[in-house]
């Protein structure tokens, strides 16, 4: 499930010049119907919390045909209200599809979870190697970016047909009467959800907004050129497939937060290596450490927050990822900083996230204790 939702929502932003320019998008349109893919996450937070109380097989079934629809939808769609309202559905039934396999997962995987977790990561990075890849056959045959969609959808309907003829565990039993409501309050009262969810959301800022500035950052200040800093910034995707093949190794299945100091520390050394290395090899080789480290960390905080309170794994997902929602302006932030002092004090915000989330880790871990 996560190499079909890495596939696919990165579609959007691959075909956005296209897409303008067939449907008479203006840039600021473009950029509203991409980030309603994140705004649908405002709703599917509901949904990952429902995975603790419904069947989550028709969670998910039902979320990944919506997720083929909504795709088929913006597939068809000839203007900026359907392509922004196709979006918005496609983002919340991601979290639908994504989330009631992934509690699921945590019932069926039991102390191995950490590995299990690492198998989901390492495919959704396979994803999001194939997406480039999937544009450029497009292409090349001619298919255009409403076939592109219109095939993705019926290949994701198809999926969804399949998920509900599988057998998923049960939500787990309660004794007495279940209320969500007062189950969210208890989890957003307990200071480790509140500091895993601030760790995680800035984990989250880490993503293909900070590869997008330290490309610019490669092409216009370092001056490789727009296609050799392309290639020197996928270090952090490889390096990020081959930490998620290998966390089944690396994190203790019965005590996960113990690789979270050392992963946070390898992350915080080699990040400004990436971004800032005066030679190509060395921001390669940063790139591929950072990334390694990074799928690390995020496999054995993901295993923390999902077994933190037994029975409550959608709940307690969905308090961190609403808490994590607050640093979605961070990226404007950087563009701000970067066009008052340059490219280099932008890429330098995201340098110093993983300090903040190192200084975090290690609080979290005395908490733990």
């Amino acid at each position: 499930m996560g190499f079909a939702d890495e596939w696919f929502t990165f579609l959007p932003a691959g075909v956005l010049e296209p897409l303008r320019e067939d449907v008479g998008l203006s840039y600021a349109q473009g950029g509203l119907v991409l980030a309603a893919l994140s705004l649908g996450g405002t709703v599917g937070i509901v949904f990952q919390a429902a995975a603790d109380y419904v069947s989550r097989r028709w969670l998910s079934a039902l979320g990944a045909l919506a997720y083929g629809a909504a795709m088929v939808a913006f597939g068809l769609s000839d203007s900026f209200i359907m392509l922004f309202a196709a979006a918005f559905v496609w983002g919340a039934a991601s979290d639908a599809f994504i989330h009631g396999c992934e509690v699921a997962l945590v019932d069926l995987a039991g102390d191995d979870l950490p590995r299990a977790l690492g198998r989901v990561n390492a495919w959704s990075a396979a994803g999001d190697l194939l997406a480039p890849l999937s544009l450029a056959l497009a292409a090349a045959v001619g298919l255009g970016w409403r076939g592109l969609f219109l095939a993705g959808g019926g290949l994701m309907l198809a999926y969804g047909l399949w998920l509900a003829s599988q057998r998923f565990p049960p939500p787990h039993r309660r004794e007495g009467e279940v209320r969500p409501g007062l189950d969210l309050l208890a989890l957003i009262t307990d200071g480790r959800v509140l500091l895993m969810a601030v760790i995680m959301g800035l984990f989250s800022l880490l993503d293909e907004p900070l590869l997008a500035f330290l490309i610019a950052y490669l092409d216009q200040v370092a001056g490789y050129g727009p296609g050799l800093a392309v290639i020197l910034s996928a270090g952090a995707l490889v390096g990020g497939l081959l930490g998620h093949g290998l966390t089944g190794r690396l994190i203790p299945a019965t005590a996960p937060g113990r690789a979270l100091i050392p992963s946070a520390l390898v992350a915080a050394l080699s990040l400004p290596v990436m971004a800032f290395g005066p030679q190509a090899w060395l921001v390669v080789a940063g790139g591929l450490v950072f990334g390694f480290s990074g799928a690390v960390f995020y496999t054995a905080l993901q295993s923390r927050v999902l077994t933190l309170r037994p029975g409550q794994a959608g709940s307690t997902g969905a308090a961190v990822s609403a808490i994590g929602l607050a640093g979605a302006g961070f990226p404007a932030l950087v563009g701000l900083a970067a066009d008052a002092w340059g490219l280099a004090a932008g890429l330098g915000l995201y340098v110093a996230v993983p300090a903040v989330m190192l200084v975090l880790t290690l609080r979290l871990s005395r908490d733990d204790s």
